[in-house]
């Protein structure tokens, strides 16, 4: 995935990875900033339930505001990855 672009965002590292997915550092060069990319595993990618439960997430995240929670500025799918 490094140096892979997802949506518009370029995938720089990897911060880290959970059960379903990672989290990678990436550019967005259309507002000039980093940000954290949270990409679904391609091991789950196919799962019709697990692809409706990660976007579901986005969602409800971008609902929130708070300081202490991250803020979701794009969600969808990239060639075949969902983030």
């Amino acid at each position: 995935m490094i140096g892979r672009t997802v949506g518009r965002f370029k995938i720089i590292r990897q911060l880290g990875q959970g059960g379903m997915s990672k989290v990678w550092e990436a550019d967005d060069p259309l507002l000039g900033r980093m940000v954290a990319v949270k990409t679904l595993l391609d091991s789950y990618a196919t799962m019709p339930d697990a692809r409706r439960r990660f976007l579901h997430e986005a969602r409800a995240s971008a609902l929130l505001d708070h300081p202490a929670i991250v803020q979701v500025f794009d969600a969808g799918e990239s060639d075949g990855v969902i983030y």
